[in-house]
């Protein structure tokens, strides 16, 4: 089992209060705390040029939720690791966890997902069922 504590953290209330409680949970292990936003994958879009501006769009986007983490993480005393990567939020959470020693993943019960629809807890369930580590869900 892996060392590490990871959150994935999208910007939805949900998954802040994942991250309040990885906080938590890495202040008491002492470890760092691996905070990791997904940039899902623009499967269709009308022109290049709009994809584009999604695109980048999303990855600021991602990278202020980010930086607020690191400010509130440091005002705690809980050093991160930020991380974004790309693709559907499951495959690229499961790849990150296995890619980086992760014992303990948070997640928020629910997200945002815009291109895989918001269906309650579903991305929740498929990561519990996919992880190779423990998985916990915060409400």
């Amino acid at each position: 089992m892996g060392t590490h504590i990871a959150v994935g953290l999208d910007g939805s209330d949900s998954s802040w209060k994942a991250f309040r409680q990885s906080m938590e949970l890495a202040t008491a292990k002492k470890v760092t705390l691996h905070v990791v936003s997904v940039q899902e994958e623009v499967l269709t879009s009308p022109s290049a040029s709009e994809m584009i501006v999604a695109h980048e769009t999303s990855k600021e986007k991602l990278q202020k939720i980010q930086k607020q983490a690191e400010e509130l993480a440091k005002n705690e005393g809980v050093k991160v690791q930020n991380s974004v990567v790309k693709g559907n939020p499951v495959e690229a959470m499961v790849k990150y966890v296995k890619q980086n020693d992760i014992g303990v993943l948070v997640m928020g019960f629910t997200g945002h997902s815009s291109i895989l629809g918001a269906l309650l807890g579903t991305q929740a369930e498929k990561l519990v069922r996919h992880a190779p580590c423990t998985v916990m869900i915060v409400r």
